[in-house]
């Protein structure tokens, strides 16, 4: 498996692990597809990218984090109680690419 297709795989994987209670619980359609391209796309831009002055471990936290930040602010207005799932979600899934990153590579 090269680089690449890994990234899409722990993407996608990590897109699933977020989208499946959402579908359980009723969310929209729209929110689940938006919320597994989060992490498709996270993931490739932690596979690919690499920030400074941070270990492998918050590598991936810190990048769902910042795509992540713009999400919550969106939907402050609307549902507060959405906001901090988002947040943990963001730091765990985020986490779980790094590690993938690192041991799968």
């Amino acid at each position: 498996m090269n680089y690449i297709t890994l990234a899409l795989v722990t993407g996608a994987v990590t897109g699933l692990l977020d989208v499946v209670p959402m579908i359980s619980k009723g969310i929209s359609f729209r929110s689940c597809v938006s919320a597994f391209c989060t992490y498709l796309f996270a993931a490739i831009l932690v596979f690919y990218g690499d920030l400074p002055y941070l270990p492998w471990w918050a590598d991936g936290s810190a990048t769902v984090l910042m795509i992540a930040v713009p999400v919550m602010l969106c939907l402050v207005g609307k549902d507060r109680k959405a906001a901090p799932a988002i947040f943990m979600n963001a730091v765990i899934l985020g986490f779980l690419i790094s590690v993938s990153k690192h041991y799968l590579t």
